[in-house]
């Protein structure tokens, strides 16, 4: 009886404990003695239950009158660092431990950590612009569907019939190659031409110099730019005396006016900036749509407001262009908003994926701290019989397990640092990738939230157990089967759990694989091995007539022909694959549709003769175009199948006329031929109509080069380079690349975020595979008298290998069944990223689930092996 009331007076202060004991214990057992003759058994356990809340109340009044709130402090602060001290002597005595749970936590919380700071980036707000809350991407909707780009005209009634902006520019989408020559080599820069209040839109002050002014955006204005710094660095070196001089741009003088900052980036990153003049470029046609509208609104205009104001516009512009507007608007976007929106749907999938890591990882700790105190209970139990309180102990269990999660926090942090540079580097996430790679405001709390919050998942099911700790029962013997029954239902729960988690990041990775493997087969309509590409900018100065142009490009391939190991060449002035743009409205003008909205658009591509070899794209129908073909009085027109199943649905298209354009004078061309449809803009979009013009009849200035060589192409690149130089040395050859590299660069996304699953997944099957090792390891030094006994019984090696692997891939059955529900919802989610796989595929699921249980079996058999070798005789004589 003393023993027992000395356990609990742990539960109070020691002064009050040392004060009270021997009076409490010799009334108690007078008591005891009255009570038990008249009450019998029942009646004593009441008296004590009254005696301990007389207990309670006596040591609360105690308390309360003897410390006061500083002191209260002071001791809980005393008591912590006792803790914290207690902590660190023991995990210095199990190194092992340490590195281990430490270095799961530093990778689950790192990888965290890192993809929680990329998507704040995000979803905060990436646009490092002053109030960028006014600010505004207007982009065309067609039928509700974003069509982002608008014409210059349009963008001009939207800026003169709204009032909730301060001011509206206008940047063309996408960028532009620029050939800068002078006294040193030709270079091709990238440049984006844009209104000339952008800047003072973006509240962005250059540099150096000035932005642009009012009379630069007249055609008859001075030809002026505003450079980046990195190109002021480079080309300039750096010199304060560069605003103000001249530079040849394409062949014509330029003055740079300005030098931006060199942390500016926006919408692309490019080295020269050119103002918008009206009547250059495309500014007066209406269904030229080529332009981006960024706006910043009145302070205290909500965006609904400013939305409602654009509509009223678009609404009077589809009664003026009926034919055109009828169902065109302008959706009004945040900026910051706007710009990362392409990303966080991939961003929020790698996030969710290094959630399930953590949680697998936290599984694993927790799995380790309750085997840890399963060997500790010996120790527990002596604390409480020394009188420490259960609560008492689980703080201090509770201590390591906050010591050890902000070590991993710490360390994962650091981790995260490096992380994050290597996911911007290789996931395409747009103008994130321009932020400081530092970790912000909000990813250090994250961090430390997250830190504190492992520390409660995998630690308190470990404290809790721990103070339960019975010194009347574990340090007499017996508590083998006792203590470890709990302790192996918990433990099996986590791995059920972490086998769940797994099953849903490796039911993901398989998918994404699976979807990989179909874009690489997919039949592109063309044939990219062995073909080579580059640019060829040609100064306009010197070429100002398609006449020129043709002639340099004709003599330009008639010398690339020559080079041996050359099997074809051509020019086309847009890269399948690699370039996007120029989509444009055809119809049958002997059958012209109602409305713009039920015409087709077509991609239309300038080539010469020769291109449909180079590429391996088959013809079809008609001829390919001849050398001779431009002193025809019409136009000709190559079209893809596609385009003619839609226009002369089954009719004969050659010799048919195409009009192209939707204003009232569209382009005729006459159809000479049909070719096969490939694919012009990404692997996964299928084939779309196209249209291909004789490049006399479409003499863009910059062309691509495609040459098919019957041998390794990076080899033709040299002799191909002097070939353009001989030829004229102001044309510089830029953009080399193998069409096979261009193709698999659209892809990085798909792969590198696949690629990222299945690291993720196969980081989660190994803790699996590790929890599951542990607690089937654990279960076997828990039940070495039985496993002993049933072997001196007659039980073999292989009932015993039997019985562990029936154990251990129960509950992997449990947890795949249980992952499998999960992966069913969750793959769900990624859909979007899924090419010709469904997120409910078969094969994926079973290649998983049998992959799972190979694994599993592996995870088995060491323990299994174990098991089978114990000596009964030696079991037996030990116990």
């Amino acid at each position: 009886m003393k023993r027992v009331l000395r356990w609990a007076l742990g539960l109070f202060p020691r002064s009050f404990r040392n004060r009270y004991e021997d009076e409490l214990y010799q009334d108690l057992l007078l008591k005891t003695h009255v009570v038990r003759d008249r009450y019998g058994l029942v009646g004593v356990l009441r008296m004590w239950r009254f005696q301990l809340f007389d207990l309670l109340r006596s040591a609360w009044s105690e308390r309360a009158a003897e410390y006061s709130q500083k002191e209260w402090k002071t001791n809980m602060m005393e008591n912590l660092f006792r803790d914290v001290q207690l902590t660190f002597r023991k995990l210095t005595k199990t190194p092992g431990f340490f590195f281990t749970t430490t270095s799961i936590l530093t990778l689950g919380i790192g990888a965290t950590v890192t993809m929680f700071s990329i998507l704040d980036a995000a979803l905060s707000g990436a646009t490092p612009f002053p109030d960028s809350e006014e600010l505004v991407l207007g982009r065309a909707t067609f039928e509700g569907e974003i069509n982002p780009t608008v014409s210059f005209p349009d963008y001009l009634d939207y800026r003169d019939g709204t009032e909730a902006f301060q001011s509206l520019a206008l940047i063309r989408n996408g960028y532009q190659d620029h050939t800068v020559t002078g006294e040193r080599e030709p270079e091709r820069i990238p440049g984006q031409w844009i209104s000339v209040d952008l800047f003072s839109t973006l509240r962005v002050a250059p540099q150096l110099g000035r932005g642009f002014i009012m009379e630069e955006a007249d055609a008859a204005g001075p030809s002026v730019g505003i450079v980046s710094h990195r190109f002021w660095q480079r080309y300039f070196g750096g010199d304060p005396e560069a605003v103000g001089r001249n530079m040849m741009v394409d062949g014509f003088p330029l003055t740079v006016v300005g030098v931006l900052p060199a942390s500016f980036r926006f919408h692309q990153d490019v080295d020269l900036w050119l103002p918008i003049r009206e009547g250059v470029l495309d500014t007066e046609r209406r269904d030229s749509h080529s332009w981006l509208i960024v706006g910043r609104m009145h302070p205290g205009v909500s965006i609904g407001e400013a939305q409602l104001q654009v509509e009223v516009v678009a609404r009077r512009l589809a009664q003026t262009y009926s034919s055109t507007h009828a169902s065109k608007s302008l959706l009004l976007t945040r900026l910051d908003s706007a710009l990362v929106e392409p990303y966080r749907p991939t961003l929020l999938i790698l996030m969710a994926a290094t959630s399930l890591i953590l949680l697998v990882a936290c599984g694993n700790v927790a799995g380790l701290l309750l085997a840890r105190n399963s060997a500790r209970r010996s120790e527990l139990a002596l604390r409480v019989a020394l009188g420490a309180s259960g609560k008492r102990v689980g703080r201090q269990l509770l201590t390591e397990s906050l010591v050890l999660a902000l070590i991993g926090g710490i360390a994962g942090t650091i981790l995260a640092l490096w992380l994050r540079g290597l996911v911007i580097r290789y996931v395409p996430v747009g103008v994130i990738a321009d932020q400081a790679l530092g970790l912000s405001a909000p990813a250090l709390a994250f961090a430390l939230a997250i830190s504190l919050g492992t520390a409660v998942v995998f630690g308190v099911g470990p404290a809790v157990t721990g103070t339960r700790a019975d010194p009347a029962r574990d340090l007499i013997g017996g508590r083998r089967a006792s203590a470890g029954g709990s302790t192996i239902r918990a433990r099996s729960t986590l791995v059920v759990l972490q086998v769940a988690l797994s099953m849903v990041l490796l039911s993901a990775s398989g998918l994404l694989l699976r979807s990989l493997s179909q874009l690489h087969e997919t039949d592109l309509g063309f044939q990219p091995e062995g073909v080579l590409t580059a640019s060829l900018p040609i100064p306009t100065s010197k070429y100002p007539t398609g006449v020129e142009r043709t002639r340099f490009f004709r003599t330009l391939l008639a010398n690339i022909a020559d080079i041996p190991g050359v099997q074809a060449a051509s020019v086309v002035n847009m890269v399948p694959i690699r370039h996007k743009h120029q989509n444009w409205g055809v119809y049958d003008p002997e059958n012209p549709p109602p409305s713009r909205r039920e015409g087709i658009s077509a991609y239309a591509r300038s080539v010469l003769p020769g291109y449909f070899d180079v590429l391996g794209i088959p013809l079809l129908a008609g001829r390919d175009f001849r050398d001779l073909d431009e002193e025809s009085p019409q136009g000709l027109l190559i079209i893809n199948e596609e385009m003619a199943r839609n226009l002369f649905p089954e009719q004969d298209p050659i010799g048919r006329l195409v009009a192209i354009g939707s204003g009232e004078n569209p382009w005729l061309r006459e159809v000479v031929g049909v070719v096969g449809a490939i694919r012009v803009t990404t692997v996964d979009q299928a084939p779309r109509p196209q249209m291909y013009f004789h490049y006399p009849g479409l003499s863009y200035a910059t062309m691509h080069l495609a040459v098919r060589s019957n041998r390794d192409p990076a080899g033709l690149i040299a002799p191909i380079r002097r070939a353009v130089l001989d030829l004229d040395s102001d044309v510089p050859l830029t953009q080399v690349a193998t069409l096979p590299r261009i193709v698999s660069e659209s892809l990085s996304t798909n792969r590198v975020v696949g690629v990222m699953i299945t690291v993720f997944a196969g980081m989660a099957l190994i803790l699996s595979v590790v929890g599951l090792h542990g607690i089937l390891a654990f279960n076997i030094s828990l039940r070495t008298r039985e496993i002993g006994v049933r072997m001196a019984i007659g039980a073999g090696a292989y009932r015993v290998t039997r019985m562990v692997l029936r154990q251990g891939l129960s509950l992997v059955l449990v947890g795949l069944l249980v992952g499998f529900g999960a992966a069913l919802v969750s793959t769900r989610i990624f859909r979007s990223l899924l090419y010709q796989v469904e997120p409910t595929d078969p094969a994926t699921y079973v290649t998983v689930t049998v992959l799972f249980l190979l694994a599993g079996v592996v995870a088995c058999l060491l323990p299994a092996k174990k098991a089978a070798r114990i000596d009964p005789v030696r079991v037996l004589q030990t116990e």
